[in-house]
């Protein structure tokens, strides 16, 4: 097992462990229920992790978080073509209707 994030936002170490998921990346969150521990143990030891099973695949999981770093969430909000929906930039698909953003590049 390795250790490929630590945050102190369950939710988001939560994201990440979906997308890790999708892409069939075995993993777990560490330290989940740590936070009531605050204050006899170290602020760092307390953080979520997020630990993949298998090794092997730590260099794909990295590349996978990296890219998902990358995503550029600025510029303008974008009007759905389908239903009139408007949308926040960091959306490429529609949260209304599903419909992808045509105006988003690649």
């Amino acid at each position: 097992m390795k250790r490929v994030a630590s945050h102190e936002s369950l939710a988001y170490l939560g994201h990440l462990k979906n997308m890790l998921e999708q892409a069939d990346i075995a993993c777990l969150i560490k330290n989940e229920q740590l936070s009531g521990g605050l204050g006899e143990i170290p602020f760092l030891e307390c953080l979520p992790e997020l630990w993949i099973l298998k090794d092997e695949q730590a260099a794909r999981a990295a590349r996978l978080l990296a890219e998902l770093e990358r995503v550029d969430s600025s510029g303008p909000a974008w009007t759905c073509s389908a239903c009139g929906e408007r949308n926040e930039p960091q959306f490429g698909a529609c949260w209304q209707c599903g419909r992808a953003d045509e105006t988003a590049t690649e």
